[in-house]
């Protein structure tokens, strides 16, 4: 087992949303965007603007209101996924915010920005000794002898990973009284309307193509709120001519910067002719310099396992927003959309029992919140109570 930023200070739970905490972030925000290397990394980046003071008061403010207090768990057990190297700091920045002691296990196959990461959390630790003692960082196997003792006195724990992978780290038991929150296998959906997309103004049009493309390329299609397939509305013979305007954008705007690697287009070429083998719900194929497509009939469960991203894009046509309803499943997590009345979508949300936990405007998909997975993240990692008044004068 090892301690990637070992502390002198035993780890202690603090107050919730406390002053010195808040201090820590903006200072791990300062750190994050003006680290030489940082603009490498667009995950670092996005992590250093969510980071800054300004945005997290924003954030507590619902939570530092009423009658409601906030008191910490104790030590939270976090275990990260390798897809997003970052991740990890979403949850244990909340975490730390929430008063909480927190142990943080690496993926062994993380790198480059976690890297980074690492280095800017050990380089703060002389000026904030405490936080760094609440936030600490290791790197072991999953079935380390001292990683189980560890587990077994922990307060609560945050699993990130594909299913299997949380499955296998729930053979770890925990005490009674803690707490499990997991983040597992999710796929993700963008929804367009094809008589509005006709309407756009070009400038419109390239600008949602620049959001589209930070939605589901600046992770290579891997993060869980990236979408992998494309819902259009409308009739067939404007959805063809939408579906043809929008790809031929966005073949312009990906050739002014290099955003895959060669590996990743073959990767998706190989993943296509796979689905496509084993999905009999898709009807056809088209192929592009920097990407594959899909034509689909319905959303299935295979694609959902299946899709590996990389650049592969599956696309539905729909007449109306209510016949996704019934294709929903429980791993449906972001619905982001162009072109949709927001009053509608609100209206549609409320009525779906499975299936997207989040609808936001394309271009806003990798945007962490505090409500995520259908949790509230601050309620979730701390312990809510109220003192109630006495009713006798």
């Amino acid at each position: 087992m090892q301690w990637l930023n070992q502390s002198e200070f035993p780890p202690q739970a603090s107050v919730a949303f406390a002053e010195q905490d808040l201090k820590y972030c903006q200072a791990l925000s300062r750190a994050l965007l003006t680290h030489k290397q940082s603009r490498a990394f667009p995950d670092l980046v996005a992590l250093g603007y969510w980071l800054r003071r300004s945005n997290l008061t924003r954030l507590l403010a619902p939570y530092r209101q009423g009658d409601v207090i906030h008191r910490p768990l104790g030590t939270v057990y976090h275990s990260t996924p390798s897809n997003v190297d970052s991740l990890f700091a979403y949850s244990g920045v909340i975490s730390l915010l929430c008063g909480n002691a927190n142990i943080i296990r690496l993926s062994s196959r993380s790198g480059g920005s976690t890297d980074i990461l690492v280095d800017v959390i050990c380089t703060l630790a002389k000026d904030f000794p405490l936080q760094n003692a609440r936030i600490q960082l290791l790197r072991c196997d999953r079935e380390a002898t001292e990683l189980s003792k560890l587990i077994a006195g922990i307060d609560a724990r945050v699993l990130w990973g594909s299913d299997n992978a949380i499955q296998m780290q729930r053979k770890l038991p925990i005490p009674a009284h803690a707490r499990e929150l997991a983040f597992g296998h999710k796929f993700s959906l963008c929804v367009l309307d094809s008589i509005a997309l006709l309407a756009a103004s070009d400038s419109d049009l390239a600008e949602l193509a620049q959001n589209f493309i930070k939605d589901q390329l600046t992770f290579a299609q891997q993060g869980c709120s990236s979408a992998k397939t494309l819902v259009w509305l409308g009739n067939t013979a404007s959805i063809k001519r939408a579906q043809q305007r929008l790809w031929l954008q966005l073949d312009v705007s990906v050739n002014k910067k290099k955003w895959f690697k060669e590996s990743h287009f073959y990767d998706a070429f190989a993943n296509a002719q796979q689905l496509l083998l084993l999905d009999d719900c898709i009807k056809g194929y088209r192929q592009h310099d920097w990407c594959c497509r899909l034509l689909a009939s319905r959303l299935t469960d295979i694609q959902a396992k299946e899709h590996c991203g990389n650049g592969l894009f599956i696309e539905i046509a729909l007449t109306e927003l209510s016949q996704l309803t019934p294709m929903l499943k429980h791993y449906h997590q972001t619905l982001s959309y162009w072109g949709v009345d927001h009053v509608k979508l609100q209206s549609w949300l409320a009525e779906q029992i499975i299936g997207i936990d989040r609808i936001v405007p394309i271009g806003q998909a990798l945007a962490f919140d505090l409500l995520w997975d259908g949790m509230d993240l601050i309620a979730m990692l701390s312990r809510q109570s109220r003192a109630l008044r006495s009713q006798i004068n």
